[in-house]
């Protein structure tokens, strides 16, 4: 099955309300298609997204073999079984959900603490005040690195991921972009070195010793680990929690409910990632010649499940555009991805997530977003949520 570019409609922005008819046309029409501005095979379907992110086999994470520059490390998003599978068994020992649940009382003390410098104003932008910078804080706790260098993340994450198809087409993309991993890598690699010498009560300290059966993690897997807990966790964590208070302003029947029962918030985020997942999609490349959803795929081509378009289908979640508190998505849903590469930081971000709005709704009896302020969706193709989020606060 084919279809020429022509006969399909421009897709909207991944901001724009209408992407959502627009992927529920290509989930019936065009359910795999090659996107004309970047190359990528994208799937719409849920079934055949859960098939490619499922099937490291033929769908691969190690995207070094489509051009993507290579940073000297084993990265963990990059890597496909068996190599995937030792990696995050040792981390297993170490990066537990016990282990990120003793983190509450600190995650609570942190936003606290954030919140207190609002005293005074009705008006902050959640995104940089709030959503930013508990993940980031959280993140440098963990690790045991200080909080001034939060900033250092904060540009390279940014520079990473908001960035256009168009400016990836780019020449130079790709070498700028491993540039970009080298300097962080490099801080990371600093790091692990002063722990191997003075070992600190911290998760760095104990990720650099981790152990399985006695296999441990090398320098490289460990400074790979703490990478990616920047690049790719606190950016998610920021999207959800902006994207909560969003969503909840925008269904204040939900939102009432949620204040008046607080055991309402797990579910509630599990609504949020799924109803906005904060990463549009999951890359892979092919390994061979493959037929997907009567389309063929040739070898040693992108392909990306689509996160939203495949949260959104029909045939998986009755209702799927209705924003609802009471569905039970957890396990099902891509919002921290799916399968092999479910990020394994996702306690992490589900418990910040959670605490974050429980705090907010303690500190604050009103939470409104000022949708005529100086909001900002984040720059797509890769995010969906916001640059700047103006809301207005009113003291419990």
């Amino acid at each position: 099955m084919s279809t020429l570019d022509s006969e399909i409609p421009p897709q909207p922005n991944v901001n724009d309300p209408a992407i959502y008819d627009w992927y529920r046309m290509m989930r019936n029409e065009h359910p795999v298609h090659r996107d004309p501005t970047t190359g990528w095979w994208v799937v719409y379907r849920y079934t055949d997204a859960r098939h490619v992110l499922t099937n490291p086999g033929t769908y691969s994470s190690e995207m070094h073999r489509m051009g993507f520059p290579e940073s000297g490390l084993e990265s963990l998003p990059q890597m496909d079984p068996p190599r995937h599978t030792r990696v995050r068994r040792i981390l297993g020992t170490t990066f537990t959900p016990s282990s990120i649940a003793a983190y509450e009382p600190e995650i609570i003390r942190i936003t606290n603490e954030i919140i207190d410098d609002f005293e005074g104003r009705d008006q902050i932008d959640l995104v940089a005040d709030l959503a930013y910078t508990v993940p980031i804080a959280v993140i440098l706790q963990i690790l045991g690195l200080p909080a001034e260098d939060r900033h250092l993340f904060y540009d390279w994450a940014r520079k990473v991921m908001n960035v256009t198809p168009e400016e990836m087409a780019q020449e130079g993309y790709l070498e700028a972009l491993g540039e970009l991993q080298q300097e962080a890598i490099s801080y990371l690699r600093e790091r692990v070195r002063e722990r191997k010498n003075k070992p600190g009560d911290d998760m760095l300290t104990r990720l650099a010793n981790a152990e399985l059966d006695g296999d441990r993690l090398t320098e490289d897997e460990t400074v790979n680990f703490a990478n990616v807990m920047f690049a790719g966790g606190h950016i998610s964590t920021t999207m959800t929690i902006a994207n909560a208070v969003d969503l909840l302003d925008l269904n204040p029947e939900a939102q009432a409910e949620v204040r008046a029962n607080r055991d309402l918030i797990g579910q509630t985020v599990e609504e949020v990632l799924r109803h906005r997942p904060p990463i549009t999609t999951g890359l892979r490349a092919s390994t061979r010649e493959v037929e997907l959803a009567g389309v063929t795929i040739p070898a040693n081509q992108h392909v990306a499940a689509s996160f939203c378009s495949a949260n959104r289908d029909e045939r998986q979640f009755p209702d799927p555009e209705a924003f609802d508190i009471h569905r039970n998505s957890e396990g099902r849903h891509f919002g921290f991805g799916f399968g092999t590469h479910h990020c394994i930081g996702n306690a992490l971000g589900r418990l910040e997530t959670r605490l974050v709005l429980g705090v907010l709704f303690d500190r604050y009896k009103e939470i409104s977003v000022d949708r005529g302020g100086d909001l900002a969706w984040a720059i797509p193709p890769q995010m969906v949520g916001f640059d700047k989020l103006p809301v207005t606060l009113r003291p419990a």
